[in-house]
């Protein structure tokens, strides 16, 4: 739900969002700039380049002990135990780990899988939720693209950090994410020292809510893109759920 919120963005004159694994409609060129008879191609062109422009890019966490666990009950007939065998907070397999970081060089070796407009677009900001399967998934990143990384913790995966036989659970703490996550901006104000998440599981009306509120978020980001001083007059940001 979360994802198909995002996607209806790209209705947003000044944003065009873009997955990886998925294609949007390219941004329109407004009516009164479309090609007509009389009309030079050069004006359009220089239209669609010169515009400020906020392009984000939705990139699922890569493979996390959960994924694992689940199709191997689902293969062995066992899926009844999953809720008792999950893991709240699970962090990334071993093949996990491998796609995070191939996901991380393709994306330093192909600018044109973010650039495809030649733009000469970069990737500006790596967003992340604070669920520990994301936060790996960005660590490589931030690593090879050299990249400002933070913790967004409204982005997370629907549901929340929760066990059907574990108390209150509250995710990785402010300390938690600086020891292992070195180089992250953690914000004080919505992880404490107690960790990030309220406890409990979400339910579907509170992540509608978030999904609003996730959506105004990425409109106001947009909207403060300032077409005067921007030098590559686009933002290109990357949000890990």
């Amino acid at each position: 739900m979360l994802t198909r919120t995002l996607r209806r963005l790209a209705t947003c004159p000044r944003m065009f969002t873009r997955c990886l694994s998925s294609t949007f409609p390219a941004p329109q060129t407004p009516c009164h700039l479309e090609e007509r008879e009389g009309t030079s191609k050069e004006i359009t062109k220089e239209y669609t380049s010169v515009q400020p422009l906020l392009r984000v890019l939705l990139i699922r966490h890569a493979e996390s002990v959960n994924n694992r666990l689940y199709k191997e009950l689902c293969d062995s007939g066992r899926a009844r135990l999953w809720d008792e065998w999950r893991h709240a907070d699970p962090p990334l397999t071993e093949e996990g780990w491998q796609q995070a970081e191939q996901l991380a060089t393709r994306l330093e070796r192909n600018l044109e899988l973010y650039d495809f407009d030649g733009r000469g677009m970069s990737i500006s900001k790596i967003y992340t939720s604070a669920m520990h399967r994301a936060m790996q998934t960005a660590l490589p990143l931030h690593r090879y693209l050299k990249t400002p990384t933070e913790i967004w913790p409204s982005i997370h995966e629907t549901g929340g950090i929760f066990h059907v036989k574990q108390g209150i659970l509250r995710g990785h703490t402010f300390n938690q994410i600086g020891v292992e996550f070195a180089g992250f901006h953690v914000p004080r104000e919505t992880v404490g020292e107690r960790g990030w998440w309220r406890g409990g599981s979400e339910t579907y009306a509170q992540m509608v809510e978030r999904a609003d509120t996730t959506k105004l978020s990425l409109f106001d980001m947009a909207q403060d893109i300032d077409e005067d001083t921007t030098v590559c007059k686009s933002h290109l940001f990357s949000l890990l759920c």
